[in-house]
């Protein structure tokens, strides 16, 4: 299986979708892993740690996008200024995508329904619920 992990584009958004020791293990566990140069910075992981781990570094997104069986993102596609076209124009038909959807917002709707016009499967992480252990006591 190919995963995929482009660069986060909403605008103030550092985090990535998997760190090298994921990627370490997504490797060892047979799959192979394309990785967007520069993704990990702002969360303060170099391009070199992930190349390390076994990543495929690529520069540009719509190559991962286009290779992946599966991509992990922290963010809901969004519109690609670089490009001039929606990360979900990118996807493909069979395609998996975990991530945030909040799919239940009124702004996501068309998005979700461009989606699955396309038949990208998306598995939205808000939707999984979380056991009381995971929430810390304040």
């Amino acid at each position: 299986m190919v995963v995929g992990i482009p660069k986060e584009i909403m605008h103030a958004e550092a985090r990535v979708a998997a760190s090298p020791e994921t990627v370490k293990k997504m490797i060892a566990d047979g799959n192979t892993v394309l990785f967007e140069r520069g993704a990990g910075l702002g969360s303060f992981y170099s391009d070199e740690a992930y190349a390390e781990a076994g990543a495929t570094l690529i520069s540009d997104c719509e190559e991962i996008f286009n290779k992946s069986d599966v991509i992990l993102k922290v963010k809901e596609p969004l519109f690609n200024q670089a490009k001039n076209k929606h990360e979900v124009d990118m996807m493909h038909k069979g395609q998996y995508l975990i991530t945030f959807l909040h799919p239940a917002s009124p702004v996501n709707h068309k998005m979700v329904q461009d989606m699955a016009d396309k038949g990208i499967i998306g598995l939205t992480l808000d939707g999984i619920p979380r056991i009381s252990r995971a929430v810390s006591n304040r």
